[in-house]
């Protein structure tokens, strides 16, 4: 039972009654709450979650996959005891996991299957008289488990046990007559296209090439080609002929005459005849769980809810794909549910396709309406599905219901999607994908709480220099940017004025490890730009639901826009759009992180009053010595990444206790920043003196444009420059001291004379 626990996937089930006469066992996720397809893996979860759900509904369920195989026995066990037929196959299952059934009635066995073992479904039936084989790989199915044990014993390969099995209890027999009306859906490339890539495409191709090493003579290998022929055939004698004769194995012993009938129509003859089979286009047992879906959640076609008219079909492709499908007018296409993210529908392929499969389970339901005339009118609705303008024109009419619009993804600011489930920073909860939380970004890396990386922590410790007070403060504001949380409203410069100093490998291993959630931005988003461009905003809107923005080194003399850096670093809603597609509003989640050997230059000093930019100095330089070129490599292993993953999440939880608490080295660092950035104090600094002086205006206002032409700084205008000095001095009109007219002085302070 351990086996089935650790390595398969699991699901609840409940019985509901679908008009078959008897109540159906359909599977439930009962995460998403919703009946489930074998067909799709994902929608199975593992054992530990799916537990405790189990006493919502009717039992627990199992996938049969990989090389699993699952025996029922029905009807065996009568007033306590087994009949012979159970207790002939339990002798040859001594040890294996056997169980009650939920009837009671029953058993299920449990064991493995032989890679090298071939279930052969030409040979070998899934039903028999109460006897059932469910076999991974080879039958879309679930089977329930109900952990009432019959026999203690292993899940293991059993593999005589098996054929035993299959050969006394499963082996087709073969028909003496013919059994199937000949219809061939295929053309004659159409056959040797299906069998070749089918699961005995091996055996197929091994015949038609003329090999008969598996047979025991040339007859047999003829009569063997002849039976895959005759399914994929539907059973029609001349286009088996046909084929046959382009084979390899075709001689001129074909149409010898044996008896009344040449060679070759009796050997066709035996091969139909042994058919209980053939290929249709539709296989109804593929779609069971989809129709069960589609009847009993959507009440189709029988109930009133959908007309079969063009409005009707419109509305039930909305509704029966919203969990996977939703319409975004802004970006002008569908979005699709897919790995746990929700992602742009390029060219509304996915679209198209589910459209298709609505279709086929559309003109499979038919067969429920008992009324001749209702099922006419029905299939005449179900016929224009086939067309491919009809499905383009129920495409466009389904845009209309449920759409959804850019700001409704990633609304939850706290969610962090990870590869194994989505984490919830506030509520420190961890749970499987759910298409509901519309998140549209995935980060690169398992959530696993256990994981540690003494080398991570080494690294974090070395490049801050041994200073604990700074690396709590990179650990902080670099978890910061797990979540869509700005309300810090700040940017954050990695700086180093050296190479080698550790602060590109760190802000790599964080994009790879973010993945979706991260990306880079071209240092020229956040410059001053010459013009003002109005063309499509993509640098911007490709940071729609993005949470750590990435400028890396941009180019010495690049100037700080500061007004664009205040509206990406605050909480204002931003506009964007995509090349040809429609603007949309977003709340920015990112948190800008610049690393650099070179600080930009910043012309308008507000920014540093509203502690909008800090700065953390990489001081430590890795010498060749030193230099460990293996550690980018080590930092994207994945139980590194998962350790990392967990040292973010405590800097996350570490600021919201203690806030930024930024330590002394940054503010120092900051305000050295901002002295280097301020021009006219560094201009009064190096050509004023203080004191009870008083100088003209204009004096001072030519030596500043002589000082900025030969310190490569951008004069400002006379009344600019005016207005900066007057927050530091007082500038009155009046008569100067020495005499004169009166003219406009700054009091308090008087040029450095150039013999000084």
């Amino acid at each position: 039972m351990n086996y089935l626990k650790e390595n398969m996937t699991w699901c609840v089930w409940k019985y509901l009654d679908v008009g078959e006469g008897k109540p159906r066992k359909v599977p439930y996720n009962p995460i998403t709450k919703k009946a489930v397809s074998v067909k799709n893996p994902s929608d199975f979860l593992s054992y530990e979650i799916v537990l405790p759900f189990r006493k919502n509904y009717d039992g627990l369920g199992v996938r049969v996959d990989k090389n699993l195989v699952a025996i029922d026995i029905d009807n065996c066990v009568v007033d306590g005891k087994l009949t012979t037929l159970g207790q002939d196959i339990v002798n040859h299952f001594p040890n294996s996991y056997i169980e009650y059934s939920p009837s009671g009635k029953g058993l299920r066995l449990f064991c493995l299957m032989n890679d090298s073992f071939q279930y052969d479904t030409t040979q070998y039936k899934m039903k028999g008289k109460n006897v059932e084989v469910y076999v991974g790989g080879y039958t879309n199915r679930f089977v329930t488990v109900t952990e009432n044990i019959y026999q203690e014993g292993d899940i293991n390969v059993c593999t005589d046990a098996l054929t035993w099995l299959l050969t006394t209890h499963l082996k087709r027999e073969k028909r003496t007559s013919k059994t199937i009306q000949a219809q061939s859906y295929l053309s004659d490339a159409s056959v040797i296209q299906k069998a070749s890539s089918a699961k005995n495409a091996d055996k197929f191709k091994s015949l038609w090439s003329g090999d008969i090493s598996n047979c025991s003579s040339h007859s047999e290998a003829d009569l063997a080609l002849c039976s895959i022929l005759a399914f994929y055939c539907g059973g029609d004698k001349n286009q088996i002929d046909r084929l046959f004769r382009n084979s390899s194995l075709f001689r001129e012993k074909w149409d010898e005459i044996h008896g009344n009938d040449t060679y070759g129509n009796l050997t066709i003859e035996k091969a139909v005849n042994s058919l209980t089979s053939v290929y249709k286009p539709i296989n109804l047992d593929e779609f069971n769980d989809e129709l069960t879906r589609l009847k009993h959640d959507f009440n189709f076609p029988l109930g009133n809810m959908y007309a079969w008219n063009d409005i009707g079909a419109g509305k039930l492709f909305a509704d029966f794909y919203q969990e996977i499908l939703r319409y975004v007018p802004e970006r002008k296409s569908w979005f699709i549910y897919q790995d746990g993210i929700w992602q742009k529908d390029t060219g509304n392929i996915v679209a198209m396709k589910s459209v298709m499969e609505l279709a086929n389970l559309i003109y499979l339901c038919a067969i429920d309406i008992t009324d001749e005339d209702k099922r006419k009118t029905f299939q005449r609705f179900s016929s224009k599905w086939q067309s491919h303008s009809y499905r383009v024109s129920i495409l466009k009419d389904a845009q209309v219901y449920h759409p959804i619009k850019v700001s409704d993804f990633d609304k939850d600011i706290y969610m962090l999607n990870c590869l194994n489930g989505t984490y919830h920073l506030k509520n420190k909860c961890f749970y499987p994908h759910q298409s509901k939380d519309l998140l549209t970004k995935k980060a690169n890396v398992s959530y696993e709480p256990q994981a540690k990386s003494h080398r991570f922590n080494s690294f974090i410790d070395e490049i801050m220099t041994g200073d604990n007070e700074k690396s709590s403060f990179l650990q902080k504001i670099l978890g910061y940017g797990l979540s869509g949380d700005t309300r810090h409203e700040c940017l954050f410069i990695l700086y180093g004025v050296t190479t080698r100093n550790g602060k590109g490998t760190l802000c790599e291993t964080i994009l790879n490890l973010l993945g979706t959630y991260a990306c880079t931005a071209r240092s020229e988003t956040i410059a001053l730009k010459q013009n003002n461009s109005q063309g499509p905003s993509e640098d911007v809107a490709r940071l729609a639901g993005v949470r750590f923005v990435n400028i890396s080194e941009p180019q010495k003399g690049l100037v700080l826009n500061v007004a664009q850096v205040k509206s990406m670093t605050g909480n204002d809603t931003l506009n964007a759009r995509f090349l040809h597609e429609n603007s949309f509003d977003f709340k920015p989640q990112f948190k800008l992180y610049i690393n650099t050997n070179y600080l930009p230059s910043v012309t308008d000093l507000t920014i540093f009053k509203s502690d909008r930019i800090w700065i953390i100095p990489f001081d430590k330089h890795f010498n060749e010595e030193m230099r460990d070129i293996t550690l980018k490599q080590q930092f994207t292993s994945e139980p590194v990444k998962s350790a990392i993953l967990n040292w973010l999440i405590q800097g996350y939880d570490a600021l919201q206790r203690e806030c930024l608490s930024v330590p002394k080295v940054v503010k120092e660092a900051t305000h050295q920043y901002e002295h280097d950035n301020d021009k006219i104090k560094l201009f009064i600094e190096d050509c004023l003196e203080l004191g009870g002086f008083e100088e003209k205006t204009s004096n001072i206002y030519y030596r500043y444009k002589q000082w900025c032409l030969e310190n490569g700084q951008f004069a400002e205008s006379m009344k600019n420059f005016k207005q900066s000095l007057s927050s530091q001095f007082s500038i009155v009109r009046k008569r100067p001291k020495g005499g004169g007219n009166k003219t406009t002085l700054l009091v308090g302070a008087r040029l450095v004379s150039d013999f000084l």
